[in-house]
């Protein structure tokens, strides 16, 4: 009885509150048809208030003296302002169709079974939106106490009439892969405390490298890491180089000893009995099969679209789009598929909507600018929702040679342990697919999602891009923890990520001819590095390959070079004028940045490089030396 009482003083307590606060009723409706359009959002023009209609099309939305128009959005409806006369109780707004159209929508929730039935994807506004809205409301005030949204300059999303272009954001990368030795020191000191929080341990690293009896890389080959008892630990698929990046205690950070590899590809089965940790070196393994030819490659965005995102997702809308195009030049021949995912959190208008892959880029780019920023409130938002849609339910081709998932974001999953769950299901999904995570981390990120994401990439494959201040857009961004890295535009990095995730060597490949080396003056390189720097760590090796030595001296004290070039496994690197006592490192790294072999320049300047386990392709070489300085150019290997 005196919980019922509690209760019931509760109820008349907050049926006092919404008393004291004046309500506006209203119904949105289509204006050619009069029905009414469910799941509107209508918000206040301050940004602060604002409601979804119901199945009805009706909404009731808290009254405001900060303003005195209503924005409301909806997919496939022409946004609108409406004038609100002072004292006005019950309004009824009707929406124009817009001549766009989306399909292909799903709705993925976890709510309670009310929200169950939604179907329709809704459209929002962020705050910033609205109040950078200069238009005269009263001037433009129709018969019917409504009137057409016009955006605000600066606040379009990228698409045609909208102004906003590509080419302001500024992002970095970190290439975890390409300086291991410094991830596994930070993974154990300055992100240690975040590995526990979600329980995402990548350290015990495995890499295995497929080809073919005539050396060259062999794609979407599925590789498998198994326990003693032969239970499966890892699983993955190589990628366009023909590496596959396995994983031993991912959730729980411990080991075992002995692990045994099996690599299955056309239903056949290859096993290696011992599988050395990267600690000891990458296993080889070559397969008696045809050259890889797939000319698939498959990009998806996952974006979130709450509120929070209202200072970055349209500069983001208008990146991605010049993206899409760029990619689309610059892989003639190849078929490139693209799919969007919004989410926002529970409780929002909706928790995930799509469009799935579709070879028509153009189509999906209106999808893409369709959504913008609304909902969410609280800091965590529906991460491992958006995940779970993003790997399972889009359908990843079986043959491409490149599956990328950028995740866009800047708010972490709700910590609860389901949630957790939920992305420990996904993420090796993920990896047995061959999708390769790549998250972009946008102002809001703090330290443990940094940790999260990064580890993302490694579990798949991917790399961690971040958005930097550089720019002057959207609210701070915090620095990763490492040495160091480069500020690039964002719309180049992607550009960048995506051709090195999607090219590999030819089938036919032979061994080129002088004159063709002779021209090659540009390539872009992931540098490694152990030590402790704070700037690039990216550059660009600005040279000319020849048959028998090279010779680069970008310091005039100090020179290298480097024979045969062209080669078919063996090299030798020759540091000319190196200063007593400064002894440096010399890596190998492969086109994705892959940190393969690191060597110490001892007593010696002459350092025997072996290569000829890797399959034909493009590596490079790096070598750092004092404080500033290093060297770095490609070398052909071709058997």
């Amino acid at each position: 009885m005196k919980a019922i009482l509690s209760t019931f003083c509760l109820f008349l307590f907050a049926a006092g509150l919404m008393a004291q606060t004046p309500m506006l009723k209203g119904k949105v409706i289509d204006r050619e048809t009069g029905e009414a359009i469910p799941f509107a959002n209508v918000v206040w023009c301050d940004g602060k208030t604002g409601a979804a209609t119901d199945m009805e099309g009706d909404f009731l939305v808290a009254d405001t003296t900060h303003c005195d128009s209503l924005k409301v959005m909806i997919v496939g409806y022409e946004p609108m302002m409406v004038f609100v006369p002072e004292g006005s109780k019950d309004l009824t707004i009707g929406l124009i169709a817009s001549a766009t159209t989306l399909d292909e929508v799903m709705i993925v929730t976890d709510m309670p079974s009310r929200y169950e039935e939604v179907e329709m994807a809704t459209m929002s506004i962020s705050s910033r939106e609205i109040s950078s809205y200069d238009g005269d409301y009263r001037a433009k005030k129709s018969a019917d106490a409504s009137y057409d949204y016009a955006p605000a300059s600066g606040a379009s999303s990228g698409g045609e009439g909208s102004g906003m272009k590509a080419g302001q954001l500024t992002s970095g990368e970190i290439n975890d892969f390409s300086k291991w030795s410094l991830w596994e020191d930070i993974d154990k000191t300055d992100l240690s405390n975040y590995n526990k929080q979600w329980q995402l341990y990548p350290e015990n690293r495995f890499v295995v490298q497929v080809a073919n009896s005539k050396k060259l890389p062999v794609h979407n080959a599925t590789v498998v890491l198994m326990d003693e008892s032969g239970s499966v630990v890892w699983s993955a698929k190589t990628d366009n180089t023909g590496k596959a990046e396995l994983w031993a205690g991912m959730f729980t950070g411990k080991a075992e000893k002995k692990y045994s590899i099996n690599v299955i590809y056309d239903n056949k089965s290859y096993p290696v009995k011992k599988a050395d940790s990267f600690a000891n070196g990458i296993n080889f393994i070559e397969i008696p099969v045809a050259c890889s030819q797939e000319k698939n490659v498959d990009v998806a965005f996952m974006i979130d679209a709450t509120g929070s995102m209202g200072d970055e997702i349209r500069y983001l809308q208008a990146e991605l789009s010049d993206v899409m195009t760029q990619i689309k030049d610059s892989l003639p021949g190849f078929n490139i598929r693209l799919a969007i995912v919004f989410y926002r959190d529970l409780g929002d208008n909706f928790v995930v909507i799509q469009k799935d892959f579709t070879s028509n880029i153009p189509d999906a780019i209106k999808y893409l600018q369709a959504t913008g920023a609304g909902g969410g409130g609280d800091y965590p938002e529906a991460v491992d929702s958006a995940l779970s849609v993003s790997v399972n339910q889009l359908s990843w081709s079986s043959d491409a040679v490149a599956r990328i998932l950028f995740p866009v974001l800047d708010a972490p999953p709700h910590g609860e342990t389901s949630h957790i769950e939920s992305l420990h299901k996904s993420i090796p999904v993920a990896a047995s697919k061959g999708i390769r995570i790549v998250p972009l981390a946008c102002s809001g990120i703090d330290k443990s999602t940094e940790y999260m994401l990064r580890s993302f990439a490694l579990a798949t494959n991917g790399t961690y891009v971040f958005l930097t201040d550089h720019s002057g857009i959207g609210n701070p961004h915090i620095a990763p923890t490492t040495d160091e890295y480069k500020v690039e535009l964002l719309n180049q990095a992607l550009v960048r990520i995506i051709l090195s995730f999607s090219k590999s060597p030819e089938c036919d490949a032979v061994k080129p001819n002088i004159e063709n080396l002779q021209d090659t003056a540009v390539a872009t390189l992931p540098i490694p590095r152990d030590t402790a720097k704070t700037q690039d760590s990216t550059a660009t090796v600005i040279d000319s390959l020849k048959t028998d030595t090279h010779i680069v001296a970008p310091l005039p004290e100090i020179s290298w070079r480097y024979y045969p070039n062209p080669t078919d496994g063996l090299l030798t690197v020759e540091i000319v004028n190196l200063p007593e006592g400064d002894n440096g490192f010399l890596y190998l790294t492969d086109l994705n940045g892959k940190l393969l072999r690191r060597y110490e320049v001892k007593e010696s300047n002459n350092i025997s490089v072996d290569i000829s386990e890797f399959p034909t392709g493009t590596y490079y070489l790096t070598y750092f030396y004092g404080t500033e300085g290093k060297l770095c150019a490609p070398v052909v290997l071709l058997h």
